[in-house]
């Protein structure tokens, strides 16, 4: 049974490694070889420190069996992909192993209740173009597609889509 909850600090290096094997499990033929080779835990970890002790960012972890298998982080932002934006979708990942099972709905109706109940309006989100599976995902979910961008991974400049969450309510349980 899959459980939710806000990881915890001690959590860091686990989430960590578990963002980078979801990187490497969906991004082949996305992302420069190159690039790939250089994810590693002990760089995602400075990250994964800060945002679980950040007070302003929603941060919910899915877990099985204890174990972290998904998370999604979201909040404001400065980045304006829309007018009247006020909320994005930093990250949601969940190990491959542990798709089309709901993960990412919970997850990303947690992060749109949580949004609405500050008063947020919409949520932006930006993912890999060439991601089609993903794309497919949030546009099933309500997702309306705003632009393409490109995105500066570490130098590398990879063509991004921008979607926005109009309806906040609608994606709430």
């Amino acid at each position: 049974m899959i459980e939710y909850r806000r990881p915890r600090l001690d959590e860091a290096e686990a989430f960590a490694a578990l963002h980078v094997q979801c990187w490497r499990e969906a991004y082949v033929g996305f992302v420069p070889p190159e690039l790939m080779s250089t994810f590693s835990t002990e760089r995602r970890l400075p990250m994964w420190r800060a945002v679980t002790t950040h007070p302003e960012r929603f941060v919910l972890a899915a877990y099985d069996e204890g174990k972290p298998v998904g998370f999604v982080i979201s909040g404001s932002t400065d980045e304006k992909h829309i007018e009247n934006q006020d909320g994005h979708l930093w990250a949601i990942y969940i190990a491959s192993k542990y798709h089309r099972i709901g993960i990412g709905r919970e997850l990303i109706a947690a992060a749109a209740a949580d949004w609405f109940a500050k008063g947020g309006k919409s949520i932006t989100l930006g993912v890999l173009a060439k991601n089609a599976s993903a794309r497919l995902f949030y546009e099933k979910l309500g997702a309306r597609f705003v632009k393409t961008s490109t995105y500066d991974w570490d130098g590398y400049k990879l063509d991004d889509a921008i979607y926005v969450f109009e309806d906040l309510a609608f994606l709430t349980p």
